[in-house]
């Protein structure tokens, strides 16, 4: 599968704000191999140390972008884990966190609608639930002012076209996906 240039950066992102910059490394340079590497070509290349190299690896396995084969040498008994990148994940990799997102959205929109707030008038203290200002007698626990109402509707408004928007985002990745098949 043909990677545009898009997709590359889209990828090599992720996995650095996913991963750090010492996976984004190992990421980068499977990204240019043409074909299978080992750890230890990856270590000799990056100068790295292979125990790093190895839990960089892993961390592109946990987020299903790197693949690898195992074979046993023949004169050592040992294995050799061949790794290479799968580009062609990202699409299905993005589209997962996407829906995580999505899904955290929907849970904090649905606790904005399904409780009342109330909040004294010092900027420096939390907004408390009905039930948690009913508890303290509306009287602030940090500043002892008085609780009073306190609108969440903006909150509200801003989560619900938040929550529109990545689910258009995920819309449009599903239907690039069927596009490509």
């Amino acid at each position: 599968m043909v990677v545009s240039e898009a997709e590359r950066q889209t990828l090599i992102d992720m996995v650095e704000d996913v991963a750090g910059p010492e996976v984004k490394k190992v990421a980068i340079l499977l990204f240019n191999e043409k074909e299978e590497v080992t750890d230890e070509m990856i270590a000799d290349q990056l100068d790295v140390k292979l125990d790093e190299v190895r839990k960089a690896l892993y961390k592109l396995l946990d987020l299903e972008i790197a693949s690898f084969r195992k074979v046993r040498d023949k004169q050592t008994g040992w294995f050799i884990y061949f790794w290479k990148l799968e580009p062609e994940k990202i699409t299905s990799v993005v589209i997962k966190k996407q829906r995580a997102v999505h899904f955290k959205i929907l849970e904090r929109l649905q606790y904005e609608r399904e409780n009342m707030f109330f909040h004294c008038s010092s900027k420096d203290c939390f907004r408390k639930t009905f039930q948690e200002a009913m508890e303290l007698d509306f009287e602030c626990d940090k500043c002892f002012l008085p609780l009073v109402d306190f609108d969440n509707s903006t909150i509200i408004t801003i989560l619900e076209k938040k929550a529109e928007e990545v689910q258009n985002l995920i819309d449009k990745q599903l239907e690039r996906v069927k596009s490509l098949r």
